[in-house]
C-alpha cells in the first residue's frame, strides 16, 4: 500500500502564497514542536493561503513530517483552483458534497490514475461536511 497526502497549494508553490509545509517547507519550530514549516530565510513563520480555511496554517504535525522524511508517504500538493474541481467533481458524479480539505485528494486522483493506471484502487478520506464550505465555493465559482 502507497500513502500519499495532498497539501493546500493555494496559488501554486512558486507563488509562495500556499499553506503545503511538507511540499514547500523547511525543518523548524512552530508552537514547540519541530517539524516542516513554512517560515522566511530567518526563520519567522510565514503567512500562508489556502481556499480551505482548515489547511490554512503554516505547520504539519510530526506525524505527516516522519511520513515524509522516511519516504513511507508522498506528498504533493494542489491548487486552490484543482481544489474547486475536486469538489465539483465529488458532488457532480457522487452526489457528495466534500469539504475543501479533502476536496484537494479528490482533486489529485485524476493524477493518480496517470501515475499509476485506471485499475488502481485508491481510498480517500472524506473528512468534515461541504455544506459548510457553500458559500466560498460559490463566491469563487461565481
Amino acid at each position: 500500500m502507497k500513502l500519499r497526502g495532498v497539501e493546500a497549494g493555494g496559488l501554486g508553490i512558486e507563488s509562495g502564497k500556499h499553506a503545503a509545509s511538507i511540499v514547500g517547507g523547511r525543518e523548524g519550530v512552530l508552537h514547540g514542536a519541530r517539524s516542516l514549516v513554512l517560515q522566511t530565510d530567518d526563520g519567522q513563520i510565514r503567512e500562508t493561503h489556502s481556499v480551505s480555511a482548515g489547511l490554512d496554517y503554516p505547520g504539519v504535525g510530526p506525524e505527516h513530517a516522519y511520513l515524509h522524511e522516511t519516504g513511507r508517504a508522498r506528498y504533493v500538493s494542489r491548487t486552490d483552483a484543482e481544489a474547486l474541481e475536486g469538489f465539483q467533481l465529488l458532488s457532480r458524479t457522487e452526489g457528495i458534497i466534500p469539504a475543501l480539505e479533502p476536496a484537494h485528494a479528490i482533486a489529485d486522483l485524476p493524477h493518480i490514475r496517470d501515475d499509476h493506471g485506471a485499475d488502481t484502487d485508491v481510498l480517500v478520506c472524506l473528512s468534515g461536511r461541504g455544506d459548510k464550505d457553500l458559500d466560498t465555493v460559490m463566491e469563487r465559482l461565481a
